[in-house]
């Protein structure tokens, strides 16, 4: 028999399967549903703009144009040093070690140059003396050992966009919270650090990061889609199969164009009679042994 299917086998394929189709599809369906809501972990992303933008004393145009273009080709340095450890192992000490934060500046004492008649001489007075900078220490966020160089190398993503002087560096985490505050902590210690690393003081936060409770991942839309197609495409494929592997005579046109027999004529299935002599139409069957018995008279081949 010829496997090859026509679009009238397809059809058919289709309008036999159609019930499982359904079936199978909704059942995905709902297991894709299923995995996505229950069986993974839901991620969360936060992100902090920085900009880098040096300030200059010339106000020349040129000099000014310069500066900007240096400034951009300056963010693909930030960007790799910013995904480096010694980035990322001082954030994972800042959100899981107690450390300390400057409260208050110190302020330099202030003096001024006096006359004095004792010693004949101008010799410097203390007006108001120094203050010395004010710090409290403040507790860790997380606990030791919850957050390394290694993770945050896998939860930051940097981007920006072409002759753009800004940069976002985004966290995505299984937690909102702790997105935000990674990002925070990423922005604060490379700014504090690159002034020092590099002797240049071109950098500022634009935005902070921000608790965003919405996730990003897993897409539930697309989970519950691809089950559902997944199901369906099964029973299409298991309809195709069992059409493919039956073996059942379905038309005269096999037995005389394939075959090669000769057709001596028809004669009608009539069917068992009773004991009252009324025939049973009900078990009519194909002649042909077609196991759908759609039609209740068909042929047989004599």
């Amino acid at each position: 028999m010829d496997n090859v299917i026509e679009l009238t086998r397809l059809w058919n394929i289709i309008k036999r399967s159609f019930v499982w189709m359904v079936v199978l599809g909704i059942i995905g369906g709902g297991a894709a549903f299923a995995v996505a809501k229950f069986a993974l972990t839901p991620k969360y992303s936060s992100a902090v703009a920085m900009l880098v933008n040096r300030k200059s004393s010339d106000n020349a145009t040129a000099v000014q144009y310069a500066d900007q273009q240096a400034d951009v080709a300056m963010i693909n340095t930030y960007k790799d040093i910013i995904t480096k450890p010694v980035i990322l192992n001082k954030v994972a000490n800042k959100l899981t070690k107690p450390h300390k934060v400057l409260v208050k500046k110190a302020v330099p004492a202030k003096t001024k140059r006096e006359w004095s008649t004792s010693k004949l001489q101008y010799e410097t007075v203390t007006v108001k003396k120094a203050q010395p900078a004010q710090y409290k220490l403040e507790r860790a966020k997380y606990d030791a050992g919850s957050i390394s160089a290694g993770m945050l190398a896998g939860e930051i993503t940097v981007t920006n966009e072409t002759n753009s002087q800004v940069f976002t560096v985004t966290v995505t985490d299984t937690n909102a919270s702790r997105a935000k505050n990674i990002a925070n902590a990423i922005a604060t210690v490379f700014k504090d650090n690159i002034a020092k690393m590099m002797s240049v003081k071109n950098l500022s936060v634009v935005s902070k990061a921000t608790t965003n409770n919405s996730a990003v991942s897993p897409n539930k839309k697309i989970i519950v889609l691809a089950g559902l197609v997944l199901g369906v495409m099964i029973a299409f494929i298991w309809g195709t199969i069992r059409e493919l592997t039956d073996r059942a005579v379905k038309s005269v046109e096999f037995l005389t164009d394939d075959l090669g027999l000769i057709n001596l004529g028809m004669v009608q299935y009539i069917g068992k009679v009773d004991k009252s002599g009324h025939h049973d139409h009900t078990k009519n069957a194909p002649a042909t042994g077609s196991r759908e018995g759609r039609t209740r008279r068909s042929t047989r081949r004599v």
